[in-house]
């Protein structure tokens, strides 16, 4: 508290601007709100804090004192404003340090007729401050404003600015900062510089003014005198900034790049309309520390380490302060070669040296760029091709292939083993290699030296022995022009074959082959056999080559036994010295032939008989088998007897014909209908006589046709007409009888069938319904034959009948055990019973089912007691009906 005190009697340099405003709460309350920034970093020398008091002075429009308001630190909110930099590229000195005090108090007040004004004013500002003269002994004046009745007769508060201003910004850094204020009764903003007042200095030309009073009480009545400028700066140029700073008068935004290091007084005001009437302004006083600041945002990329990765390229960056991140990897004419990852990784097309260039926070004004070199190879692939083999007067000489992706710096080693020469060799593809011709086996491997990586190969060689050639000589000379070869062949992988003609591919390389020669003849044939990496070998022999022995003649036909005669014709032998011999079986006038076609061969039964043709030529004997066959003549054997019946008459018909081949039928049945069955079935729907017709035939072995009529041989009887009358037609339920009246023609018996269940078989009668409705009655009259015919009426019985007892006894003793209503006439029925509760204990739609006195689907007895019903129905003419009632139901 003496500290205090003491920094009240003080003409401190530490003030750092402040701000003023109230707010209405009720018609004469209100709160008014003091905010006062103050220096308590270096610049505070004396290390002065905030007041104890602050006082408010309050005057009317003539300027007099009206009252003065007392805010006390005790109650004040001290805070430290904090240090936020609005341009995220910079990082701020750790020394500064600006602290806010805001004063409050409610206080009752009656505006007079042009209003009153609040007034604070305070000593003194940093005495580094650059754009203004004599900053240590110049001090600052805040108002506000309440309207009288002459400017408004709404209430009304003062806007309050949205933010706390920025501490600091950086030197070369673009500013924008958010200055606006919120006005609680909805006025219209308007934002500009304006220049800071002076107040409680020794510049404040005012009568008040006193050095020695830094926090004059009371303050000094406005009007207030602007602060004196420094050269080079006015109310429009507050600061040196390119471009210079700025606000907008609508949104308050501030924007502009402060570029000289130094502390500058702002002033910022809001003014306040109410339609267009200016009812206040309030300023905000405050201190700008333009400072140097440090990057914020730095990136970098280690060199490349590790070139064996192929294609591929691992990256690890190291950044501070990034957010995000944009890599390219310079594939030229490729615009998706881009990554937005922290440690990305890529897969180049191809090899080659790339300028990867990496970008923290691409599009900020401080984003860092760094581009480095990498290089990207292709994994080098080591392989041996397969060798180029080739036998130089027996022995075994390698040429051997590098397939790689390597490039022309890289180093090859070979080793071919001890005892091959040459054991070594750092050629990328030697040539004129012999291996160690005593190993079983001989390995070769390859290594692959390339920018510090490298890659090996390794195949292995067997060393087989040499194939030996061999051709099993001829065993068949009557299989024609094609001939299947074999080898007895040792060592061998691969073949190959040449069979001696002229003509261009005929070879193989099957083991083995089967070939077609084009003619007989004598044929040198040579096999040359071989295996991986050995020495090949020949062998050749001479093959005679005849046509095929194929003794063939062609199946014959089937004769009818009458007038059969077979000539034959034999093919398959190739040279005009073959020797024919036929055999022809029995019942034959020609048992064997030794000519080449024997002619007219007839057998004298019927049946199948075997043909043997037997042909001998250089030196091989072949015999083909075939059988002919002589066919019974055809005889139709048919009977029909006659058929007669009722329409519609089922006739049954079965034809036989004695063939030794398949006999096809055709029926023609007299009504214009037909069919190709043996034994068809055929209904008659029409009266009359009928002629049957039946056709059939043979199409192999013994071909014939064959037809027989039978005339008349189909009766169908004729049918009854039916007929008969209704009088009346339409009855009532009340009075239901009906007369029936045959009409019927050529009938000599009736029977009638009603659809209420009745049945009469006299032809005349008087008939009455039982049931209501559209009932039907149908008719049967039967003639002479015992033919049927049959016709229907139909009778409309109006009306209903119903009947419900009220009592029963479900005792099981026979007697009255079930309650069913009796009805008559229902076309639909429903019918529910319930108890007293009300609960449905019986329900069901068909009219003929019963209850019996269980409840719960039946599986209980229904108490002793009065239960109600309701039957609701509709009667033949559909109209509804309902029925309420009650039963007594007694055990």
């Amino acid at each position: 508290m003496i500290l205090i005190c003491l920094s009240q009697n003080l003409s401190a340099t530490h003030i750092v601007g402040g701000e003023l405003y109230y707010t209405q709460l009720s018609p004469n309350n209100y709160e008014v709100t003091l905010i006062v920034y103050r220096d308590c970093g270096p610049a505070n020398t004396l290390g002065t804090g905030f007041d104890e008091n602050a006082v408010i002075g309050i005057f009317n429009s003539d300027g007099e004192l009206y009252q003065t308001l007392e805010l006390s630190l005790f109650n004040a909110e001290v805070t430290e404003v904090p240090i936020i930099l609005p341009n995220p590229c910079f990082i701020l000195p750790p020394d500064l340090c600006i602290e806010k005090s805001e004063y409050t108090g409610v206080f009752q007040l009656s505006p007079e007729q042009f209003g009153l004004n609040l007034v604070y004013q305070r000593c003194c500002r940093n005495n580094s401050i650059v754009n203004i003269i004599n900053p240590s002994d110049s001090g600052m004046s805040l108002s506000a404003h309440i309207p009288g009745s002459q400017e408004t007769t709404s209430p009304n508060s003062s806007p309050i600015f949205d933010n706390a201003p920025p501490v600091a910004l950086c030197a070369g850094a673009e500013f924008f900062f958010d200055h606006a204020a919120t006005d609680p009764d909805g006025d219209s903003l308007v934002y500009e510089l304006c220049p800071p007042k002076l107040g409680g200095g020794s510049n404040d030309t005012a009568p008040q003014s006193d050095p020695s009073n830094p926090a004059p009480n009371p303050p000094q009545p406005p009007p207030f005198s602007n602060i004196g400028w420094e050269t080079g700066y006015s109310t429009a140029d507050q600061i040196d900034s390119n471009p210079q700073l700025s606000i907008n008068p609508q949104t308050g935004y501030i924007t502009g790049t402060p570029n000289t290091v130094g502390r500058y007084a702002i002033g910022i005001c809001v003014k306040e309309y109410r339609n267009g009437v200016l009812i206040g302004s309030e300023i905000r006083d405050f201190q700008y520390n333009v400072t140097n600041c440090d990057p914020n945002i730095i990136s970098s990329v280690p060199s490349q380490t590790n070139f064996c990765d192929g294609l591929t390229v691992v990256i690890s960056s190291v950044q501070t302060n990034g957010s995000f991140f944009f890599w390219d990897f310079d594939v030229p004419a490729l615009e998706s070669d881009t990554s937005i990852i922290l440690n990305p990784t890529y897969t180049y097309a191809d090899s080659g040296v790339y300028n990867i260039m990496f970008i923290a926070n691409k599009g900020w004004p401080c984003a860092d760029t760094v581009i480095s070199t990498f290089h990207a190879f292709l994994p080098i692939d080591a392989e041996i091709g397969p060798p180029e083999f080739e036998c130089v007067n027996g022995a075994r000489r390698f040429d051997f292939e590098s397939i790689s992706n390597a490039a022309n710096s890289a180093e090859f080693s070979w080793n071919f083993g001890t005892g091959s020469t040459p054991a070594t060799s750092s050629m990328e593809n030697p040539q004129n290699v012999q291996l160690n011709p005593n190993n079983a086996q001989n390995t070769v491997t390859l290594n692959i030296t390339q920018f510090g990586c490298s890659d090996e190969a390794e195949i292995t060689i067997d060393n087989l022995p040499d194939p030996i050639a061999g051709i099993i000589p001829q065993e068949s000379f009557c299989d024609g022009y094609t001939y299947q070869f074999q080898n007895n062949a040792q060592n061998a992988e691969e073949y190959f074959w040449n069979f001696g003609t002229v003509f261009q591919g005929d070879t193989s390389s099957l083991a083995m082959p089967e070939y077609t020669f084009q003619d007989t003849g004598q044929y040198t044939i040579t096999l040359i056999v071989s295996a991986e990496y050995t020495c090949p070998d020949t062998a050749t022999i001479d093959f005679t080559i005849y046509g095929l022995l194929n003794p063939h003649f062609a199946h014959p036909l089937p004769q009818c036994l009458e007038g059969n005669s077979f000539d034959f014709t034999a093919t398959g032998a190739s040279t005009p010295g073959a020797v024919y011999a036929w055999t022809f079986g029995t019942n034959v006038n020609l048992a064997s032939s030794n000519i080449q076609n024997p002619q007219n061969i007839s057998y004298s039964a019927a049946g199948k008989y075997p043909v043997s043709l037997t042909i001998s030529e250089n030196g091989c004997i072949e015999t083909y088998i075939d059988s002919v066959w002589v066919v019974t003549n055809p005889a139709l054997q048919f009977t029909l007897e006659p058929q007669e019946g009722c329409p519609p008459y089922a006739a049954n018909f079965e034809g036989e014909t004695v063939s030794d081949t398949q006999v096809f039928y055709e029926w023609q049945f007299g009504d214009g209908e037909s069919s190709t069955l043996a034994k068809p079935t055929h209904i008659y729907t029409q009266p009359g006589y009928y002629n049957v017709t039946v056709s059939n035939f043979t199409n192999e072995g013994c071909v014939s046709n064959l037809t027989q009529t039978f005339t008349n041989s189909v009766y169908v009887y004729p049918l009854p007409t039916p007929g008969f009358t209704i009088n009346p037609q339409r009855v009532n339920i009340l009075t239901p009888e009906v007369s029936i009246a045959d009409s019927s023609l050529n009938a000599i018996s009736c029977f009638y069938i009603m659809s209420d269940g009745g049945e009469s078989n006299e032809c005349d009668f008087d008939y009455s319904w039982l049931e209501a409705g559209i009932q039907t009655i149908t008719q049967y009259v039967t003639n002479e034959f015992g033919c049927v015919s049959s016709t229907s009426g139909t009778v409309f019985i109006e009306g209903y009948l119903f009947y419900a007892p009220n009592t029963f006894t479900p005792d099981g003793d026979g007697v009255n055990d079930f309650w069913l209503p009796s009805s008559t006439g229902l076309t639909s029925y429903e019918i529910m019973v319930f108890d007293r509760w009300g609960n449905i204990v019986f329900k069901s739609d068909n009219s003929k089912e019963p209850w019996t006195g269980g409840v719960r689907g039946g599986n209980y007895f229904a108490q002793n007691g009065v239960y109600n019903y309701v039957v609701k129905f509709s009667d033949s003419l559909q109209y509804p009906h309902e029925f309420v009632g009650h039963i007594n139901l007694v055990r």
